[in-house]
């Protein structure tokens, strides 16, 4: 799948009961909210279906392995340090790539020519949280593969870490070369009131959608301090309503906000982004924020989240093409999420 940049890049995502919320006032129902004015609309998204027609496709394609720039997600897996790295998508000129074979039948194939591509015991890639470039990522070895059209692209290893980064449990990688980040690691600042202020922002955002469902939150699922925006005390947060923010189906209809707020002195925390869905089994999309990156060059950095299904995980860019922020790109492949082809790390 090939998508242009944000101006060209194309949109991904789904056409649900979603609820974006932005300073821009163009085109949009504008309310007022908390004392300022905010623009409340539905964002201009769609599925992209990355399944290939094997009809469609030459008898022996090549693997089009990553000829680009890769970005990765890095996460600690326990207290021993242990760490997994998968890539998130390709960076070329035309846009991002989602990574995978062209083919079903030669996800396997894939999966390897990946690893050794990619995967070398002992390489190296340097880890950053935001800007900053915080440590190393040391790869031992290839994770279990995956199968079909989904394979895993998974590695094990170990993390160092500089001083003060050792208590961080996610990151973005890049290869070795590749980028280039700032010395001084500014940890964003978190307040008390971020918890229950964001779920004031999220009760609004629900009231304001007018999106159905019983929703009775509780404590949010994911809270992170975050530099959203101008301020320096923004946040990203997730609520689930009766179901877990991670993959699986919900028992019953269930319910998910992710919101997005800066901080400014003179009116207290307001909403970027966000959105609100209530689903049921088979029509799950709950959003985890992941970190901030400049993915253009132009100094505004694009937002990486975590998106759980039903059956499977992937990961989702928002951007601002415009003047309003949206999901931008995705890397969703529906026949992972319709046979759940992934393996459980």
């Amino acid at each position: 799948m090939n998508n242009r940049y944000p101006g060209a890049l194309q949109r991904a995502g789904r056409r649900a009961a979603v609820l974006m919320v932005t300073l821009a006032l163009g085109g949009c129902d504008n309310v007022e909210w908390g004392g300022i004015d905010v623009s409340v609309r539905e964002p201009e998204v769609e599925r992209v279906d990355t399944t290939v027609d094997a009809d469609t496709v030459p008898e022996a394609p090549a693997l089009r392995l990553p000829s680009g720039p890769v970005l990765f997600h890095v996460r600690r897996q326990d207290a021993a340090g242990t760490a997994v790295i998968e890539p998130i998508a390709e960076l070329t000129a035309g846009g991002l790539n989602a990574l995978g074979p062209l083919r079903p039948d030669r996800g396997a194939e894939y999966d390897s020519a990946f690893a050794v591509a990619f995967y070398p015991a002992e390489s190296t890639y340097p880890l950053f949280r935001g800007p900053t470039r915080v440590g190393s990522f040391i790869v031992r070895e290839s994770a279990d593969p995956g199968s079909g059209a989904c394979p895993a692209l998974r590695a094990r290893g170990w993390p160092e870490l500089r001083p003060g980064a050792d208590t961080l449990s996610e990151f973005l990688a890049w290869p070795a070369g590749t980028r280039s980040g700032r010395d001084t690691l500014e940890t964003p600042g978190y307040r008390s009131e971020m918890r229950p202020l964001s779920r004031v922002l999220a009760q609004q955002v629900v009231r304001r959608a007018r999106t159905p469902g019983n929703w009775r939150m509780r404590g949010p699922a994911d809270l992170r301090a975050a530099r959203v925006g101008d301020g320096r005390l923004g946040f990203a947060v997730t609520f689930m309503v009766g179901d877990e923010l991670e993959r699986g189906s919900p028992p019953d209809s269930a319910g998910t906000v992710f919101l997005v707020a800066d901080h400014d002195p003179a009116r207290g925390y307001f909403p970027l982004y966000a959105e609100a869905e209530w689903y049921g089994p088979g029509g799950k999309r709950a959003l985890r924020w992941l970190d901030a990156v400049d993915l253009v060059g132009d100094d505004a950095p694009e937002w990486v989240v975590r998106a759980y299904g039903d059956l499977t995980r992937w990961y989702e860019v928002i951007g601002r093409p415009d003047t309003a922020r949206a999901i931008i790109w995705s890397s969703r492949r529906q026949v992972c999420e319709t046979v759940g082809m992934m393996s459980d790390e």
